[in-house]
C-alpha cells in the first residue's frame, strides 16, 4: 500500500463519516493480506498516517468525522456484537456517587472480560450474564456519545455483582420534597 493510496482512500472515508477501519475492511479496500498488509500498516503507524488501536481495529486520526470523545465510542468497534454499557465506576462517578475519577472507561458487556490499553484511554469491559430485557428500565441511551449508561443504582449493583470496592460509593440522601431519592444526569 503505497501513501498516496492510503491517504486517498482515509479522505474519501473521512467524507462519508467513517474513521476507523477493521483489518479485514483494509485488506479489502488495498488488496494486500497477512505479512504484506501488516508490514504496510506498521510503515504508516510510524507514520502516524494511520492508527492501531487494538488488534485488528485501525484508525485515521486525521479524520474530520473523528468524535470528539474518541474512547467512548471505541466500545462500537471493540464489542459490535455484545451489548456494551458504561457503568461501575465510570457510571457512579459521572452520577455524583463517587468522588474520584477513575482512571479508565469502565463498561458492562455481554461479551468476555477483557482491558484495552489505546492511545486516547483504558476501556475496561467487565462480563455480564444478564440480558438486555433485565436491563431496559436501568439503562439510559446517552445520544452525544452513542452509548448506554447505567443509572447510578445499577451501577452500583454491578459494582458490587463484579465484587469490586464500595467503600468510595457515596449514596446522595434523599430530599423530603422529591419522589425519587436520586438526582440523575441523564
Amino acid at each position: 500500500m503505497i501513501l498516496s493510496a492510503l491517504l486517498a482512500t482515509l479522505e474519501y472515508w473521512d467524507r462519508a463519516g467513517i474513521w476507523s477501519f477493521s483489518l479485514p475492511v483494509l485488506s479489502q479496500l488495498f488488496g494486500e493480506s497477512g505479512d504484506t498488509l501488516n508490514k504496510s500498516l506498521s510503515r504508516h503507524q510510524r507514520t502516524g498516517m494511520i492508527e492501531r488501536i487494538a488488534r485488528g481495529l485501525y484508525i485515521n486520526p486525521r479524520a474530520r468525522s473523528l468524535p470528539p470523545d474518541v474512547l467512548s465510542a471505541l466500545p462500537a468497534f471493540l464489542r459490535p456484537w455484545d451489548l456494551n454499557y458504561l457503568s461501575l465506576e465510570s457510571a457512579l462517578s459521572e452520577a455524583g456517587w463517587l468522588s474520584q475519577l477513575p482512571s479508565r472507561l469502565t463498561l458492562m458487556t455481554t461479551g468476555r472480560s477483557q482491558t484495552f490499553h489505546t492511545p486516547y484511554g483504558t476501556l475496561e469491559f467487565t462480563h455480564t450474564a444478564r440480558h438486555i430485557d433485565t436491563l431496559r428500565d436501568d439503562l439510559v441511551f446517552d445520544a452525544r456519545r452513542k452509548m448506554y449508561v447505567a443509572k447510578p443504582e445499577r451501577a452500583l449493583k454491578d459494582l458490587r455483582r463484579a465484587g469490586r470496592n464500595v467503600d468510595l460509593v457515596q449514596i446522595p440522601s434523599q430530599s423530603p420534597h422529591s419522589d425519587h431519592a436520586i438526582s440523575h444526569p441523564y
